[in-house]
């Protein structure tokens, strides 16, 4: 039973036309943020919520600085829609009657969801819950878009990322960093459980059901650029005449990708702020190269670690996962 006075939606008049939430979860390094900020804001036939943030949640006895709210729900209990749920739904869309008065769908897009995926059994409960509570608020469909993106590319674009955070950022670090994300013993079913992606789309799956889950490689936007907009955007019910003009405007665009080369070199992040030690320490050890590059060996590992589970994923779905590199035979 909620902690909170449950909103029965039956109080509401349901004469409403159908309605979906839309749910985009990313994961990171799949150009979301190009989605969130060049084309989810130009589509007027949905009510789109770009990672919404609130201060809803207290530390301690002082109310937190607005921060993601759906950061701080998916990494708590997912009991939090049972016993919170009416007032999160409340501080994202207001009053409920007037939500449903309003009549459209809705659209969050929070990548920071799909990062969840490293728990994907936490996540899918979150899920479950956060359905049925959107149904509660006059919702009849709940709809997920997923994007995955080919596990040795994103290692390497999550690693450049963050290379001006770390103390000995370079080549031989990231091999490290592989090698720990791909081990049993370390991080494989820990962090590394975000770049299962079979396993997510099995949680996912088991949510959604097979009509209302969209999962896209993020090679389809490098290859096809129009042909990925235009399966978003078709999932999002969008008119014909928006899709046309949306996609005609993008196709020879670029999402935000950090200096990814064909020949699989990342150039790491140099910032003025980092630290004079660590200048100095890299100089002395001449590490003066400031790229990395997946090696072969680098890509055995990684596809000991992941290929089985693409293969199976690309059985389950039509996505083109082999011909993105997402298995390989041995």
């Amino acid at each position: 039973m909620s902690t909170e006075a449950s909103i029965n939606s039956q109080d509401f008049d349901r004469s409403h036309r159908t309605r979906t939430l839309y749910l985009h979860i990313g994961i990171p390094k799949t150009a979301s943020t190009w989605l969130q900020n060049k084309i989810f804001p130009q589509l007027e036939h949905l009510h789109y919520l770009n990672c919404p943030k609130s201060n809803l949640f207290v530390s301690g006895d002082s109310p937190q600085k607005e921060k993601r709210m759906m950061e701080k729900i998916f990494k708590s209990s997912s009991q939090i829609w049972q016993g919170f749920g009416d007032t999160i739904f409340r501080d994202m869309l207001g009053d409920q009657s007037a939500w449903l008065d309003e009549g459209r769908d809705l659209l969050i897009s929070e990548e920071m969801i799909g990062r969840q995926g490293s728990r994907p059994a936490l996540l899918a409960a979150h899920l479950r819950k956060m359905k049925l509570k959107a149904f509660e608020w006059g919702f009849d469909r709940f709809s997920i878009i997923c994007m995955i993106r080919r596990q040795d590319h994103w290692l390497a674009s999550h690693y450049a990322q963050i290379s001006d955070r770390l103390q000995n950022s370079g080549q031989s670090d990231f091999e490290k960093f592989v090698q720990e994300v791909a081990s049993p013993r370390k991080s494989r079913y820990g962090f590394g459980m975000l770049l299962d992606y079979n396993i997510l789309y099995d949680h996912l799956i088991e949510v959604s059901g097979n009509d209302n889950l969209l999962i896209l490689p993020y090679e389809l936007l490098k290859d096809t650029p129009g042909t990925f907009l235009n399966l978003i955007l078709q999932n999002l019910d969008t008119p014909e005449d928006k899709v046309k003009s949306i996609c005609t405007s993008t196709t020879n665009k670029k999402a935000n990708v950090r200096s990814e080369q064909e020949n699989e070199v990342w150039k790491l992040r140099d910032t003025h702020n980092r630290k004079v030690k660590r200048l100095l320490h890299r100089w002395l050890l001449q590490e003066k190269n400031q790229t990395i590059e997946i090696t072969p060996d680098l890509k055995n590992i990684i596809h000991r670690a992941y290929s089985i589970g693409n293969q199976k994923l690309a059985a389950k779905t039509d996505l083109a996962l082999e011909q993105y590199g997402y298995i390989r035979f041995e």
